[in-house]
C-alpha cells in the first residue's frame, strides 16, 4: 500500500499537468485544427469524388457514394503515368544538384573567412527577393540561344538556379549552429577540409539537407510556368502540365479527372509522410 500510493500520486500529478497544459494551449490547438481542416478537407473531397461516376458526382457531391468506381484510377493511370515519369526525370537531378551546390556553398559561407564573403551572401539574398517572373525572359533567351528547347537541361538547370540562393541561405544558417568543437577535434585527428565537410558537416546537416530536398521537390513538381514555356512536345511535359491536358481530355468525366489529381499528388504525399520529421528539424535548425 505504501508503494502504490506514491505511484498513484505521481500519475495524478502527471495527469493534472497535462490537463493544465491542454487548457493553456487550447486556443492555439483550436487554431491549428481549423487550419488543418482548411488544408485537408479540399483534398478529402478530391479523393471522395475520384471514386464517383458522373451521376454520383452531380447527385451526391459532398458525401461518398456507392458503389465505388475504382476503374477511374485504371483509366487515369495510363494517361498520367508518363507525366509522372517526366517529372521524376526532371525533379530528381534538380534536387541532387541543389543539395550538392547549396551544401558546399553554405558550408563555405559558414566556416571560412574570405574577402567579399558578406557581399556575395547579400547578393544571393537579393536574388531571393526578386520575383521569379522577372527571370523568365532572360532565362528563356539563354535557353533558346543554347538550343535547349524541349530538352531536360532546359528545365533542370534553370530550376536549380532559382532554388540555390534560398537553399544556400538555409544551409549556411544550419552550418553556423554546429559546434566548432567537432571540427577542431576532427582537425586534430588529421582530417583535411574535404573530410571535415563529408564526415562531420554533412552527417550533422542531414535534417537541413532533407528540408532543402523536399522544398526543391515541391517547387519542381508543382511549377507550371517554366515547363509551359520551354517544353512544347506533349510526351515530354511534366505532371504540372499533364494534369491540365488531362482535365481537358476528361472535361465531363469528373471521377477520372479527380483520380488523375490524386495520382499526381500521391508521390509527394508518400515522400513527405516519411520525411516530415527531418523536414521540421531542418526548418527549426536553419531558420531558428
Amino acid at each position: 500500500m505504501s508503494l502504490s500510493r506514491p505511484v498513484s500520486d505521481k500519475v495524478a500529478v502527471r495527469r493534472s499537468r497535462r490537463s493544465r497544459v491542454w487548457r493553456q494551449d487550447a486556443p492555439l490547438n483550436l487554431a491549428l485544427l481549423a487550419l488543418a481542416l482548411l488544408t485537408y478537407i479540399p483534398f478529402g473531397f478530391v479523393v471522395i469524388n475520384s471514386f464517383k461516376d458522373a451521376r454520383q458526382f452531380f447527385t451526391q457531391f459532398w458525401l461518398p457514394a456507392f458503389p465505388l468506381h475504382v476503374e477511374n484510377y485504371v483509366k487515369a493511370w495510363p494517361i498520367i503515368s508518363k507525366s509522372i515519369l517526366n517529372s521524376a526525370v526532371y525533379s530528381l537531378p534538380t534536387v541532387i544538384l541543389v543539395m550538392l551546390l547549396s551544401s558546399l556553398a553554405g558550408y563555405a559561407f559558414a566556416r571560412y573567412r574570405f574577402w567579399g564573403r558578406e557581399f556575395l551572401f547579400l547578393a544571393m539574398l537579393i536574388l531571393i527577393m526578386l520575383p521569379g517572373i522577372l527571370l523568365v525572359i532572360p532565362m528563356f533567351v539563354q535557353v533558346v540561344d543554347l538550343g535547349w528547347v524541349n530538352t531536360p537541361q532546359a528545365i533542370v538547370l534553370p530550376w536549380a538556379a532559382v532554388q540555390i540562393p534560398f537553399s544556400v541561405y538555409l544551409m549556411r544558417t544550419f552550418f553556423e549552429t554546429l559546434p566548432t568543437e567537432y571540427f577542431e577535434a576532427a582537425r586534430l585527428d588529421g582530417a583535411n577540409d574535404l573530410q571535415l565537410f563529408l564526415r562531420v558537416a554533412v552527417p550533422l546537416a542531414l535534417p537541413a539537407l532533407s528540408t532543402v530536398g523536399i522544398l526543391t521537390l515541391l517547387f519542381t513538381w508543382n511549377d507550371i510556368i517554366w515547363p509551359l514555356i520551354v517544353i512544347f512536345e506533349r510526351d515530354l511535359q511534366p505532371i504540372s502540365i499533364g494534369v491540365l491536358s488531362f482535365s481537358g481530355s476528361f472535361s465531363t468525366d469528373y471521377g477520372t479527372s479527380f483520380a488523375g489529381y490524386v495520382l499526381a499528388s500521391l508521390p509527394l504525399i508518400i515522400l513527405f509522410s516519411f520525411a516530415a520529421r527531418r523536414f521540421m528539424a531542418g526548418l527549426q535548425g536553419g531558420l531558428g
